[in-house]
This record gives structure tokens, sequence and C-alpha cells, in this order.
């Protein structure tokens, strides 16, 4: 119930989408590949990451400007 209502807001969207973009730059510089995953897995979950951040940035800004082109009639 909470994430419906965030998904409607832009600002929680870009944040999310931030804050996936930071874990995805910063996996290989604190996960290091001895953690026990393997350097595929590392980067499949680094790429999931990027893919998340880049969808949810283009659905924020897609949010943001349908609300402006509704506020504005």
């Amino acid at each position: 119930m909470i994430l419906r209502n965030r998904l409607k807001n832009p600002h929680a969207m870009m944040s999310i989408g931030m804050l996936c973009l930071v874990l995805a730059l910063c996996w290989q510089r604190f996960l290091p590949l001895t953690a026990g995953l393997g350097p595929d897995l590392s980067d499949g979950a680094r790429g999931v990451l990027f893919g998340v951040s880049i969808g949810m940035n283009l659905w924020s800004v897609r949010l943001a400007a349908r609300q402006r082109r509704c506020g504005e009639s």
C-alpha cells in the first residue's frame, strides 16, 4: 500500500532510481569478488541495478511531465 502511493510521486521515484544508480556504481568497490559471488553474478546484479535505475528515472520524468501537463489545463 505504501509503495503504491510512492509510485505516483515523481520525487520518490527519482530518489529510488538515484539510490540504485549509486549502488550500481559503488558495487565493485565495496563488494569484492572474494565475497562468494562469482564475477558473472556480480556483473549481472550490477546490470540489474543499472537497469532499475534507468527505468525509475525515466518513469519519474514521465510522471512529472504528466503532472505538469495536467496542472496547466
